[in-house]
């Protein structure tokens, strides 16, 4: 009998081992980005910049690169449906590591100078975040302070790549409005 009940213990915990985990998906994890190469989904610009560039990851595996946070945010992401993203990632403005967007934290300075001039950064330590808030005087946000963003462009710099593989500003263009370069 103790044997049986033993026997019928572990099928059940097995059994329920295997339906939990038939359940739950692992976590998608970030793709490579050819830098330079790989076009941003929104605007078509190619993601040269790894300090702003941005990831979602489907659950059927597909997979998109914006190379500004706004493109990700203020264009796709409203238009997909939350149950069918597997993951979201942005990198850390100080470290260009993957951080995942839900745990990012954003600074937003109208200053700051990112591909599509939304002027949003990203960093994985909180500390991080409220330094460059504090020496740029831009504004602390989370993921939930981007969806209600409003996700106005500032005016953006010509830019042009460093040996680090980060933009810099372009000393002989100056600024240009990305408005009035659009058309609008």
């Amino acid at each position: 009998m103790k044997s049986y009940k033993t026997v019928a213990g572990l099928m059940t915990v097995t059994g329920l081992t295997l339906a939990l985990g038939a359940c739950s998906s692992a976590a998608a994890e970030p793709f490579d980005i050819e830098w330079g190469e790989t076009e941003c989904e929104v605007c078509k610009m190619k993601v040269m910049d790894e300090q702003f560039a941005a990831e979602a990851i489907m659950d059927n595996e597909k997979g998109y690169a914006f190379d500004d946070i706004g493109c990700l945010m203020r264009d796709w992401y409203p238009e997909q449906k939350e149950d069918e993203i597997a993951a979201m990632y942005v990198k850390d403005f100080n470290t260009k590591a993957w951080v995942e967007l839900d745990e990012a934290i954003f600074v937003y300075d109208k200053e700051s100078k990112t591909p599509m001039a939304y002027n949003i950064v990203s960093f994985a330590k909180e500390a991080d975040a409220e330094d460059y808030a504090e020496e740029t005087g831009g504004t602390i946000m989370d993921f939930e302070d981007l969806k209600d963003h409003s996700w106005e462009r500032g005016e953006m710099n010509h830019m042009k790549m460093d040996e680090e593989g980060s933009m810099s500003d372009m000393e002989q263009d100056g600024d240009m409005d990305m408005d009035a370069e659009e058309g609008q």
